[in-house]
């Protein structure tokens, strides 16, 4: 799970990063092929990131025990 968690992080910064470089004017080589679509490709990479990063943190989620009502389970 910590290497899903790691690639998430990396789309993130990338995605996020070149959405906001767009502006200035300064193109990231890692995606250069999405030029054309930016800065909607870049946010789109950092929303799935986001999306990753947000699942593998729910999965790491221990579930809350039942509470023990005293009464045998059949």
């Amino acid at each position: 799970m910590e290497i899903l968690r790691k690639i998430a992080v990396f789309l993130m910064l990338i995605g996020f990063v070149s959405a906001g470089l767009y502006f200035a004017d300064y193109r990231l080589t890692i995606i250069a092929f999405l030029d054309d679509y930016q800065p909607a490709a870049g946010l789109g990479i950092g929303g799935l990131g986001l999306v990753a990063l947000l699942v593998t943190v729910a999965m790491a989620k221990k579930p809350a025990e039942q509470p023990q009502t005293g009464q045998p389970q059949a």
